[in-house]
């Protein structure tokens, strides 16, 4: 396993290398085809932030900590990767298992110019699949695609909501009113 170090404004040690190699083989175990993986250092002012990309075959990982100790930091990041990583494994499985979510919601997409002239025509149609997660959960998810928006199913109240990427990269939250 290769692993890319970019440090700006910081020079990593070899004890800092081992153990991100170290902590690095506990995500080596959920995917077999990894092709890159880029490990970004740089120190902002009295804080270290620490950037990891994981690319892959069938999936793109990212995570992203800041902390006032480098290998926590690090650690930090790979923590959120490893998380990650077990649900898009998991995300993997049950797509290759079930075909399909039984669950899933239909957005249609309507054609611009079949709007302006008030008959509109449906010409996409994808299912999303609904799953039960928590916010955080959600959060995480999105933070690690490139897809705008998730529907999921809110593990604390069972209500269906949509957690979306802002213009200004914040996070928007839609909850059904009651």
């Amino acid at each position: 396993m290769r692993i890319d170090y970019i440090a700006r404004k910081v020079t990593l040690s070899d004890d800092v290398r081992q153990l991100t190699e170290k902590k690095m083989k506990k995500i080596r175990k959920y995917f077999n085809d990894i092709l890159d993986i880029r490990v970004e250092v740089e120190q902002e002012r009295h804080l270290y932030v620490a950037d990891l990309f994981i690319k892959g075959k069938d999936f793109d990982l990212k995570s992203t900590s800041q902390h006032k100790e480098l290998t926590t930091a690090i650690q930090e990041a790979i923590d959120k990767l490893e998380i990650q990583a077990r649900r898009a494994k998991t995300r993997l499985k049950d797509r290759k298992r079930h075909g399909g979510d039984p669950k899933a919601w239909s957005m249609e997409v309507l054609e611009p110019t079949s709007v302006g002239t008030g008959e509109p025509q449906i010409v996409e149609t994808h299912d999303i699949p609904i799953k039960p997660m928590t916010i955080e959960e959600a959060m995480l998810q999105l933070e690690g695609s490139e897809v705008d928006f998730i529907v999921f199913r809110n593990a604390n109240n069972d209500l269906v909501n949509v957690l979306y990427r802002r213009r200004d990269k914040n996070l928007g939250l839609i909850t059904p009113g009651q």
